[in-house]
Formats: structure tokens, sequence, C-alpha cells
């Protein structure tokens, strides 16, 4: 189950790199992200890992 920790980090990481083509993307166009809603964004990213990150090692004490 360990394994699956190097997954979520290289998951986690692309899933920034979404976020910030998504920035990229929004600040072209004519509705594009403030500073706080990319923050936050990046701050739910972060939140959403660290609960798989809690269940695995869960599982893995179970």
């Amino acid at each position: 189950m360990t394994a699956l920790l190097p997954q979520l980090a290289d998951q986690e990481m692309a899933a920034l790199v979404e976020v910030e083509a998504e920035f990229a993307r929004r600040a072209q166009g004519s509705s594009p992200w403030s500073d706080s809603k990319f923050l936050d964004e990046i701050q739910a990213v972060h939140v959403r890992f660290n609960r798989f990150r809690h269940y695995q090692q869960k599982a893995v004490a179970a």
C-alpha cells in the first residue's frame, strides 16, 4: 500500500499543474480567476490529496 504514496504525489503534482493551466487559460479570457480564487483552488487540491493520504494510512493500519 505504501507504493501508492509516490503515485499520489505524482497525481497531486499533475492536479496542481492542471489548476495552473486553467488559471493561465482564464487569464487570457473574459472571466479570469482572482488571485484568491487561484489560491483556493490550489488549497483544495492539497486538502483533497491529504484526505487520500489519511485514508490510505488508515487502511494500512487496519
